[in-house]
């Protein structure tokens, strides 16, 4: 009797709970299973919810993040909560603005993620304003930048610095406002599958074996992978998928060349040279910024086109650019 009094006592709680609890495939978006909270919230009956897509398009202003963020669940770290907003032209749903949290669950042999919604006051006047998907994207970038800093300390700030230089860089280029913010988002998360390499392989000091380079070089793909479910305005994913790229053909994943890498990736790949370049890592200690520049230019021409080079050469020459400390 113990036993069944405990389990009723469990579902009482569970149905009293004033956040919402959903238990979601992470293939195939379908809810398992429920509490009452969230169907509350929308004014929607519990039954239609169930057996639903849980990142439909009815109830989210941007359903791809939360389709990402059940997603990345399959990672080994915490992934941070983040504010997700409803859908703003379904009546129901219109003022529902929530912190959404995700855990892998395993039941039995199958992994599903729970997905935990809080009703959050400051997100819902964030949702009633016009900036809420850019609010929302943001907010997914942030938090995939904290959770590869966690997992690669030595990696601390530099997606920030590239992001800096390169979204610099476009703007002293003239480039558009879609342009340069494309170039500053894909720099901001340029390293992001580095986030399934283990610790040992980017901390070692030593020669890598071939196959520890291919598990790094594998990192560019691994992340355009875990950012299918975003739509960005811009070409954010391939801006990622080439920023190894170089117009010899010498760069990887791929092996492009000239035209074929697009100018965006050509200045995330020069920014991110230099600031590996300018900070001591395990395996090398820092160049100076002079002697980094150096480098650059001995490239102009072959690994980046001749004016991205003579314009990045000029930023720190003529216009007295630093990094920035973070």
């Amino acid at each position: 009797m113990t036993g069944a009094h405990e389990l009723e006592t469990d579902r009482l709680m569970l149905a009293q709970a004033d956040a919402g609890l959903v238990l979601v495939d992470p293939v195939t978006g379908r809810i398992e299973s429920l509490n009452p909270a969230w169907p509350q919230w929308l004014g929607l009956p519990e039954s239609s919810l169930k057996g639903s897509v849980f990142w439909e398009d009815a109830l989210w202003s941007q359903p791809d993040l939360v389709r990402t963020l059940v997603s990345l669940t399959n990672l080994p770290l915490n992934m941070p909560s983040m504010a997700v907003f409803g859908h703003a032209q379904a009546q129901a749903l219109k003022n529902v603005s929530m912190v959404l949290s995700a855990r892998a669950v395993h039941l039995g042999e199958r992994r599903m993620v729970l997905c935990t919604l809080v009703r959050s006051s400051s997100a819902q006047a964030m949702a009633e304003s016009a900036e809420v998907a850019e609010t929302a994207l943001l907010g997914v970038v942030q938090a995939l930048v904290s959770v590869l800093e966690v997992h690669d300390p030595d990696s601390i700030g530099h997606q920030r610095r590239v992001a800096d230089l390169a979204g610099s860089l476009a703007r002293k280029l003239a480039w558009s406002s879609v342009d340069v913010e494309s170039v500053v988002l894909a720099s901001l998360i340029h390293d992001l599958g580095m986030v399934t390499v283990p610790a040992r392989i980017l901390g070692k000091t030593k020669w890598l074996s071939d196959g520890e380079i291919k598990q790094i070089q594998r990192h560019v793909m691994t992340a355009v992978d875990m950012l299918q479910h975003i739509e960005f305005e811009g070409p954010v994913k391939t801006l990622i998928a080439q920023h190894h790229e170089r117009i010899d053909g010498s760069g990887y994943p791929k092996g492009l060349r000239g035209d074929a890498v697009l100018r965006g990736a050509q200045l995330i790949g020069m920014a991110d040279m230099l600031d590996a370049m300018t900070r001591d890592r395990p395996y090398q200690p820092a160049q100076t910024t002079d002697q980094a520049l150096q480098a650059l230019m001995v490239s102009s021409g072959v690994l980046f086109d001749e004016d991205l080079v003579q314009a990045c050469v000029a930023s720190f020459v003529q216009d007295g650019y630093r990094f920035p400390l973070v």
